[in-house]
């Protein structure tokens, strides 16, 4: 069973700004819209684009397509899709798409300080960004968005594809998000993409599975789809006798707060 004490203690004494208030939500507890997009503000640069930290966690930063892949998840959970900070960075993402569609991170990100999951086959990252910029988007209720068309048309050269696909772990999943909004995969490409990730599934850690339970609840999943049912089993059991959600990699307190977030909307702490 969930404990759910340890893990709000945990997340109160560890957790920033952007934290407490994600803690706060996932307690049911009042907030306002302009509390939430004061608190994003500092992870969001003038021209749209987000960061991972803020200037006080980290003073050299820079925007990039990945933190704003990632930040988009908070603009979700605030209910932001409408606000100014959302229209600067469709005005980013619009700004940065290649003229064939797709999707990648910038060239000012990679000279300055390149993702390590970056593959050296940059096709592979290229279809995961330009699957999940269409996949962050249409959670967003964006369906007509001009970046979405190129980009879906893009996907459709390469998706058959199998190798490139499951080049990473977290393609293949937008994919199979993605597929919810009736994109024209073919069943056979869009089960193989479930089985995969059925099977992947028991070997993800918290973060990944928080990232992957986030998605799969942006694209409108059911919560009796069994993908989800056995997500949110296996989640259950990843917390540790801490109280908390382990994610050496990048922030155990941020992963903490998803995990709780999601057990609670999926009822099932």
């Amino acid at each position: 069973m969930t404990d759910w004490n340890k893990a709000i203690k945990f997340v109160r004494e560890r957790g920033n700004r952007l934290d407490q208030l994600r803690l706060r939500r996932a307690l049911g507890e009042p907030y306002t819209l302009v509390e939430a997009e004061e608190v994003l503000t500092s992870y969001q640069f003038p021209g749209g684009s987000w960061d991972y930290n803020t200037p006080e966690e980290k003073s050299e930063r820079i925007g990039s397509l990945g933190g704003t892949i990632h930040c988009l998840r908070w603009i979700r959970e605030f209910g932001l899709g409408k606000s100014p900070q959302m229209v600067r960075t469709l005005d980013f993402l619009t700004s940065i798409q290649s003229p064939d569609g797709s999707f990648y991170e910038t060239e000012a990100k990679l000279a300055h300080s390149p993702q390590k999951w970056l593959q050296e086959e940059t096709l592979i990252d290229r279809f995961y960004f330009t699957a999940a910029v269409p996949m962050r988007l249409l959670s967003l209720g964006y369906k007509e968005h001009s970046v979405i068309e190129p980009a879906l048309k893009w996907l459709k050269l390469y998706w058959e594809n199998w190798d490139l696909v499951a080049g990473t772990w977290y393609g293949v999943w937008a994919l199979l998000c993605l597929d919810q909004d009736d994109i024209g995969v073919s069943e056979s490409l869009c089960q193989r993409c479930y089985e995969y990730t059925v099977d992947w599934l028991p070997r993800l850690e918290s973060q990944p599975l928080t990232w992957l339970l986030d998605a799969l609840q942006g694209s409108r999943i059911s919560v009796n789809e069994p993908l989800v049912i056995r997500g949110i089993a296996h989640l259950k059991n990843l917390q540790n006798k801490e109280g908390i959600w382990p994610d050496p990699k990048y922030s155990t307190v941020e992963t903490t707060v998803t995990a709780l977030r999601l057990l609670r909307e999926y009822r099932s702490v």
